[in-house]
């Protein structure tokens, strides 16, 4: 069966340390969005884990645009090996 975005999304958030975890979530909440979107509260971040975090990113972004802010953020975080392989993964 074929890997959909939010088991693309989920391979990644799964791979980071709990330190970057965090820092993700933080850096998530005030990243700029495009026009249209909103950040995902932070109070809403704090809470999530990996499978919430994931569903999160989609329902505010949608696919292609939740594949492109995480990896923007995981840059910003420096994991910059996640963000190119998520956007390997996901073409």
């Amino acid at each position: 069966m074929e890997k959909t975005i939010t088991d693309h999304l989920m391979f990644t958030l799964e791979n980071l340390q709990e330190n970057e975890l965090k820092k993700f979530k933080l850096k998530l909440h005030e990243f700029p969005v495009k026009k249209g979107c909103n950040n995902i509260p932070l109070g809403t971040l704090e809470k999530a884990d990996v499978v919430d975090l994931s569903q999160l990113l989609l329902s505010f972004y949608m696919e292609d645009y939740a594949v492109q802010v995480t990896a923007d953020v995981l840059r910003a975080i420096n994991c910059r090996d996640e963000a190119q392989r998520l956007l390997s993964l996901t073409g």
